[in-house]
């Protein structure tokens, strides 16, 4: 197909800008960090989105988004958190942020291997890394207890059975 490569640019710049963040947080620019986030969750959309207009699915654009995912959505979002809000909170920081990418490289495995449907089983990672890295704009105002705590309900809520909408159904797939 002649346009069949567009999904996999927008995969690529989830992984660029994911990778991107996580310099950013090493230089403790925070803020940029967050908008790289951002960004790759725009790409992320995008990649999904414009494979089915094209009826240009695939295996390995799957798994290729998968891959994508963990960093921009588990790594980043996580590094994130553990070097702006986290740093002086001992073991159990460290802990969460495991949890967290456990939970999330676990989500997203049952997504690939789950057959195709109108909606989500558990809170795609995507949702997921977003809303922790979304804390940042709170703040010091955010305890490192109460970030712990978010840290551990959105892990639940990926390897949940709790249905999640998706846009999936407003794109025609045939």
């Amino acid at each position: 197909m002649k346009w069949s490569w567009l999904p996999s640019m927008c995969t690529l710049g989830n992984l660029g800008f994911g990778s991107v963040s996580l310099l950013f947080t090493i230089q403790e620019r925070y803020d940029l960090a967050l908008l790289m986030i951002l960004l790759a969750a725009i790409c992320d959309v995008m990649d999904g989105l414009l494979a089915r207009m094209l009826h240009c699915t695939s295996d390995f654009g799957k798994q290729l988004d998968s891959l994508a995912d963990i960093i921009s959505f588990g790594i980043a979002p996580v590094f994130l958190i553990l070097l702006y809000r986290l740093e002086n909170v001992q073991w159990v920081g460290p802990v969460a942020a495991v949890a967290f990418l456990i939970c999330g490289a676990l989500r997203l495995a049952r997504f690939n291997i789950s057959a195709p449907s109108k909606g989500f089983v558990g809170m795609p990672i995507t949702a997921a890394g977003l809303l922790l890295s979304m804390t940042t704009l709170i703040g010091e105002r955010l305890k490192p207890e109460m970030l712990i705590l978010i840290m551990g309900l959105l892990s639940i809520l990926m390897i949940s059975r709790v249905p999640f909408p998706s846009f999936k159904k407003f794109v025609n797939r045939k």
